[in-house]
């Protein structure tokens, strides 16, 4: 299943990468909850997506207000319970300000019945290691 898992999350990675909203979310949950991390910088630690309509907004918030947002993946991990750590960076620049920004980024997420069910992001690759438990 760990293999599967990987390619599960470099699939997932693809149908971003293409702008392909569709495929991007028919592999997610509907209960899906995703902590994403440049939301929680600004609406607090408690921000979350859930479901097909948060992926919705999600994907609005990351095409429209955020100009240029890529990811890149150095490493996918499975380390086992359906979960999976993605380690690389993100690249975006602001569409009102037009400054750009690089940063590490990591992610957990957890996959359910062959689809993303949780997800929380990480401005760094050490913090998602640490959630797992691989790094002190």
């Amino acid at each position: 299943m760990s293999q599967e898992n990987v390619e599960f999350m470099r699939r997932q990675l693809e149908d971003w990468q293409r702008d392909d909203f569709d495929a991007f979310v028919s592999k997610m949950h509907p209960d899906m909850e995703w902590h994403a991390v440049l939301q929680r910088l600004v609406e607090g630690p408690n921000s979350v997506y859930r479901g097909h309509d948060g992926a919705r907004q999600l994907w609005d918030t990351y095409r429209t207000e955020i100009a240029g947002f890529e990811v890149e993946a150095d490493e996918i991990r499975d380390v086992g319970d359906d979960r999976v750590v993605f380690l690389g960076r993100i690249r975006w620049r602001g569409v009102a300000s037009g400054i750009e920004s690089e940063s590490p980024f990591g992610m957990v997420v957890t996959i359910r019945d062959g689809k993303m069910f949780h997800s929380v992001d990480y401005l760094s690759q050490e913090e998602p290691l640490k959630a797992v438990g691989l790094k002190e």
